[in-house]
């Protein structure tokens, strides 16, 4: 058995100097500390405590037209309303809408038809 004090010294150990190459052997990885990725998305839903009681919810929207946003600041903006009331008009807009359009009105049902909000149960 061979001891040494320091690796360094090791390439002056006569074993060390020959032309061999060294024995080579692998060892296989732990699996990673995470699951494996998922088909699909993954939503995750993480409620505080109170969240129950809260009237109100974050949203985050990603991947909307530019000029869009820019229409949806600016017609919120204009009338001095934050994008959450802003975006609460614009859905009741559309409930009052869809209710024309029920009621029998064929000009706002083709236009709601057109713009892909025809009705639908939820």
């Amino acid at each position: 058995m061979i001891a040494l004090d320091s690796v360094r010294y090791l390439r002056y150990h006569p074993d060390a100097m020959n032309d061999e190459p060294p024995d080579v052997f692998t060892v296989p990885l732990p699996p990673p500390p995470f699951p494996p990725p998922h088909p699909g998305p993954v939503f995750l839903h993480w409620a505080g405590p109170g969240a129950e009681e809260r009237e109100s919810e974050d949203m985050m929207f990603r991947r909307v037209p530019r000029d869009v946003a820019g229409r949806f600041r600016a017609g919120g903006g204009a009338r001095s309303l934050t994008h959450a009331q802003y975006l609460t008009a614009l859905v009741a807009l559309h409930e009052a809408a869809r209710r024309l359009a029920d009621e029998g009105n064929e000009q706002v049902a083709g236009e709601l038809e057109r713009l892909g909000l025809a009705s639908v149960t939820v």
